[in-house]
């Protein structure tokens, strides 16, 4: 960027970007569902998991690489063909499709909120994608917290939080391998809730002034988030309606992810109110009684839902 009046333009590629995450999430959910097996969503989600990890822990230095080798136009434009590569491999996968039937009565508003109506009227949706939003708060005032632990916690530099992310990445890419196996033998509530808890302790360690604490629990944080979101990811595709899967998934997506952003900012002025190591701890008790808590409500609901798989909301 060469001038300051310019300085729109990646404002302007930052929203529509975000806005075809959006709708692509959507789509992808939509098609794997059609495309798999149900009994093999949850490993393939996680080996999704493990090759978006891998790649994050790749890229970042790569493109760093090139911005230096050869600007900032190479790269965007590199990074433009493989979106378009990308879009390419997805039109050849070989699934028939059928095309949704439209409604007899269409009206925008309904067929808006018709995601968010569906998520409230289904008993195994409603409190999974709550978990992954209240994982998803914790997860943000966690990520605004980090260089207050590595400057005031561990008295490195700045850089040192590169280390924790990138063990934090690594964790994440385990996670994403040992999902479908657990996934095969215990429920996706049960695992959201094993994975918040994990999150929750770790948390709880980081405010500890230890270098070998934090990158455990940098470890530990990359593995139990992902089991969360990949928890959501798999019962939406094997709960939501077919007709309105891509609907619901997109809800989903934005009801899990909003806190995240939302908290950002909120741990940025808590981090400047409150000590690290008060603050930590808080949020580890705070996500511990909420696993606590989904764990015992699907203990006295298990056998009064639906079956996995089953249609568990009405459309209409």
């Amino acid at each position: 960027m060469d001038s300051a009046d310019r300085v729109w333009l990646l404002f302007a590629v930052l929203l529509v970007y975000g806005a075809q995450g959006a709708v692509h999430e959507a789509a992808e959910q939509a098609l794997v569902a059609t495309a798999m097996d149900e009994k093999r969503l949850g490993a393939f989600n996680g080996l999704r998991m493990t090759a978006n990890e891998s790649t994050k822990l790749i890229a970042p230095l790569a493109a760093a690489g090139l911005f230096a080798a050869c600007g900032g136009g190479t790269v965007a434009l590199l990074d433009a063909a493989s979106f378009a590569l990308a879009a390419g491999l997805f039109a050849l996968i070989p699934v028939r499709e059928e095309r949704p039937a439209r409604p007899e009565s269409r009206h925008w508003w309904r067929e808006t909120t018709e995601g968010a109506r569906l998520l409230l009227a289904s008993p195994v949706l409603r409190p999974l994608v709550a978990t992954g939003a209240f994982t998803m708060l914790l997860a943000g005032v966690n990520g605004a917290a980090v260089y207050a632990v590595v400057d005031r916690g561990l008295g490195h530099a700045p850089a040192y939080a590169g280390v924790l992310y990138a063990v934090q990445g690594a964790g994440s890419v385990l996670a994403g391998l040992v999902t479908g196996p657990l996934l095969r033998r215990i429920p996706e509530r049960a695992l959201a809730a094993a994975g918040l808890g994990l999150f929750a302790v770790a948390v709880g360690v980081r405010a500890l002034p230890y270098d070998a604490t934090a990158l455990a629990a940098s470890a530990a944080i990359g593995l139990g988030m992902p089991w969360v979101l990949v928890a959501v990811m798999t019962a939406v595709q094997r709960e939501a309606p077919a007709e309105a899967l891509g609907r619901v998934a997109a809800t989903a997506h934005t009801l899990v992810m909003a806190p995240n952003a939302l908290a950002l900012a909120l741990g940025a002025g808590l981090v400047a109110l409150v000590d690290v190591r008060v603050l930590l701890p808080a949020l580890a008790l705070a996500g511990t009684g909420w696993a606590a808590a989904v764990t015992v409500r699907a203990r006295r609901g298990r056998g009064r839902e639906p079956a996995a798989g089953s249609a568990s909301v009405p459309v209409g």
